[in-house]
């Protein structure tokens, strides 16, 4: 099957290579394709049609994980790794750290690659990976949910720093959740004290692997610890997910924001404390529409400018565009000012989350609000159809081992991390 696999991915990536200087997805509410699948199928992937080719099915995997060599043999090597450390300087200096990283992949389930392609097959389509101008990688934690909203607590922490020899003090908004309602408020949002993962070069498409690495906050370690030793899910502690931006074919346009970062987190703290620090994903368009319109970086932290046959304006070409630019506004500073957080749910081996919903809370950026004060942000946007968005959940789950034992190994005994691999259970 994995010859197969690779063959597959060969000749889909070659027909796609030749068809996209004239071709590209189209919508799934313009073309809905997927209805020519299975419902499993349409679970574990986004499907769109082309513009140009009736046959020519684009996908995008909703769920993937870690990647494996030799994933069908019986000893499969995960590309991932785990260590602790105790950082000497900094904020957490004296602290137990986690250290971790690899490589993630979207089709690391071969199985569900495999379904979707015999079922194009039998109808006479073909499928290849969506193209991808753009992604960006994050991880996520989850949270006990209260009415909707995940159960959150924030406090504000006051640093000292010194800016041109002038002392300031930065008010840093800390968010903490917990997994049910007699536990502490121990997790905090952030999760990641430092996370860099690989970009997405344009032209690139959905299947591929991202490597990353990344370093925990001290309240994951144990956790980190106990999930290695019995090889289960990191559901109930973190999950990566990928976030991809499908283009069309329509003509791109630029805007730039004049932001005031102090401005902006006060803007957006007083926003989150309305809704108990815990905002939907509706709520916070709505506060990016509002910022938006208010267009005075003074009071409210972003001005935004138009580029018009090559000059700046501060007036959008037209009403069309308006809805636009809030989407590129969001999608440019959101994850500077909120972290996301999903609803808990109780990981069991081989049956992944997918959970699209999400709550955010505010973001604690030590950066931006110590360093930067004032920057001009370059946005796109379309004044089209809008880009189709689609995710990846990559459920970290299977391994074992790392930390002091050294080598990562994948957890074969579960019949669940055995079906992952494509492989059948014995």
């Amino acid at each position: 099957m994995k010859k197969s696999l690779m063959h597959a991915a060969v000749v889909v990536a070659s027909v796609a290579s030749l068809g996209q200087a004239q071709a590209a997805p189209m919508s799934p509410a313009a073309r809905p394709v997927a209805q020519n699948f299975s419902a499993l199928v349409q679970e574990n992937f986004t499907l769109m049609g082309d513009t140009d080719d009736p046959f020519l099915i684009y996908y995008v995997p909703r769920r993937g994980g870690v990647a494996v060599d030799s994933a069908a043999s019986t000893s499969p090597i995960p590309r991932f790794n785990i260590s602790a450390f105790y950082p000497t300087f900094g904020f957490w200096a004296g602290l137990e750290l986690s250290r971790l990283g690899g490589t993630l992949s979207t089709t690391s389930y071969l199985g569900e690659l495999q379904r979707l392609q015999n079922e194009a097959a039998s109808k006479g389509l073909y499928v290849a990976p969506a193209p991808a101008s753009k992604a960006k990688s994050k991880f996520l934690i989850t949270g006990y949910e209260v009415d909707g909203r995940i159960d959150v607590s924030c406090t504000k922490e006051s640093i000292e720093i010194i800016v041109n020899g002038v002392p300031r003090t930065v008010q840093v908004p800390n968010c903490f959740t917990r997994q049910n309602p007699d536990e502490p408020y121990a997790l905090d949002t952030n999760v990641m004290y430092k996370f860099a993962s690989t970009g997405v070069n344009s032209g690139s498409v959905v299947a591929q692997d991202i490597s990353f690495q990344a370093t925990t906050l001290p309240d994951y370690v144990q956790g980190l610890r106990d999930v290695m030793t019995f090889g289960g899910q990191w559901d109930n502690l973190i999950t990566a997910k990928v976030d991809w931006e499908i283009k069309t074919s329509n003509l791109t346009r630029q805007a730039r924001l004049h932001v005031n970062w102090q401005t902006l987190f006060e803007q957006a703290s007083s926003y989150a404390s309305i809704h108990l620090n815990s905002c939907l994903d509706v709520e916070v368009k709505a506060f990016f529409q509002r910022v938006v319109q208010c267009n005075k970086e003074a009071e409210c932290g972003i001005r935004i400018e138009y580029l018009v046959n090559g000059v700046w304006v501060p007036t959008a070409p037209n009403d069309a565009n308006f809805v636009n630019v809030v989407n590129a506004v969001e999608r440019q500073v959101k994850d500077e000012l909120f972290n996301e957080v999903r609803k808990y749910t109780t990981p069991v081996n081989g049956q992944v989350s997918d959970e699209r919903s999400a709550i955010f809370t505010l973001r604690a950026n030590y950066e931006k609000l110590m360093m930067s004060k004032n920057e001009v942000i370059n946005v796109t946007y379309n004044p089209g159809p809008t880009d189709v968005t689609a995710s990846t959940t990559l459920n970290i789950s299977c391994l074992m081992g790392g930390f002091e034992s050294g080598r990562v190994t994948w957890n074969m005994a579960d019949p669940g991390c055995v079906a992952l691999l494509g492989q059948e259970n014995p």
